[in-house]
């Protein structure tokens, strides 16, 4: 094709118990969110293909892209707090913003457009909202369920004289999603299916949205090397309420690479999170669930042990925000090794 363009092909797979302690956390957010993907619970061991995307330069202020992607990574990155959970946080709502990471499929097919520019830049995408982590490249049934469209503009800044970035953004959704007044509620006695849709039971709304802010801002750089120091950063965003269950959201922190060990490259990050349940659940899932405001914070130091080997102790304390399931607050403790050839 034409000069520069590239090609990403990623395969993935988990190996061992599906979810590892997310599942039993009772937060919308999973504490250790690697080991949910890919969201695959009754495949283990099976590589899926959830990235073949294509990205090609028109010029140097032009860059187009397309093909199938997982959503990590799409948008509303933090320099400090993102990724995929492989090398810095492990909880998802320090990887990236839950408020639209709980309603979109894992991996999808994508379109768009990104602008790089010296002051930031701009990115615009289409998404289409099938979830298509199993399958590989299968276009007859395209936006059949909707569309998802985004964007998201992103300036740089030079406040202290050290190197930052401001991004603000928006997702608007249009699939069939499940409406939270009525979720999980029975139909009325005497309705049999075939004759027409219950009176009562479970409702669906086509439309979602919200809008996402983040920052970088360094305090420290040792060298000239503009990633070599630590910072602070933030994200915040408020979207429908219904059908996202969760209203708004809310997390800052410092990262970036550790004093205590500039010469061998390690890293480390402490963050906050809230995570602001929606108001708008209705009398069953509140009866099920317990939805309430949950909030957490997370620590992780990133040894370089040799230049090939790294290895991370992490700390969290979590307070559930589905307060059914689990009422009391948790310590979760890992460790985490990274191989590099």
């Amino acid at each position: 094709g034409l000069p520069h363009g590239r090609l990403l092909v990623r395969a993935e797979q988990w190996y061992g118990e599906y979810g590892n302690v997310s599942l039993r956390a009772g937060t919308f957010t999973p504490p250790v969110f690697p080991a949910l993907l890919p969201p695959r619970p009754n495949d283990a061991g099976v590589p899926y293909i959830t990235n073949f995307l294509f990205t090609q330069p028109l010029s140097p202020n032009w860059v187009v892209f397309g093909g199938k992607k997982d959503v990590l990574g799409s948008f509303d990155q933090d320099i400090f707090a993102g990724g995929d959970g492989t090398d810095q946080f492990v909880n998802q709502a320090l990887i990236a913003n839950p408020q639209f990471l709980l309603g979109m499929p894992y991996s999808f097919f994508t379109a768009g457009i990104v602008s790089p520019r010296d002051w930031g830049g701009l990115a615009m995408f289409v998404m289409d909202p099938k979830n298509r982590t199993a399958d590989f490249m299968q276009f007859g049934d395209l936006f059949n369920e909707g569309i998802i469209i985004g964007g998201e503009i992103k300036a740089k800044t030079m406040f202290f004289d050290l190197p930052g970035q401001h991004h603000i953004g928006g997702v608007w959704k249009h699939q069939e999603q499940l409406d939270l007044r009525f979720a999980f509620t029975p139909p009325e006695p005497g309705y049999e299916p075939g004759y027409g849709p219950p009176v009562s039971g479970p409702r669906t709304l086509w439309d979602s949205w919200l809008v996402y802010y983040g920052f970088d801002q360094y305090f420290v750089r040792y060298t000239d090397d503009p990633d070599r120091g630590w910072g602070l950063f933030g994200r915040a965003s408020i979207g429908d309420g219904n059908p996202n269950p969760v209203q708004y959201f809310l997390s800052t922190g410092l990262g970036g690479f550790s004093p205590l060990g500039q010469r061998r490259g390690d890293t480390f990050g402490l963050g906050w999170f809230l995570v602001g349940a929606s108001d708008q659940f209705g009398p069953v899932p509140t009866a099920l669930f317990g939805p309430r405001n949950g909030m957490g914070l997370e620590w992780f130091y990133n040894i370089q042990a040799t230049p090939w080997l790294n290895i991370t102790p992490d700390l969290q304390w979590i307070r559930p925000g589905l307060g059914a399931i689990s009422t009391d607050d948790a310590f979760v403790y890992g460790v985490r090794a990274n191989a590099t050839f």
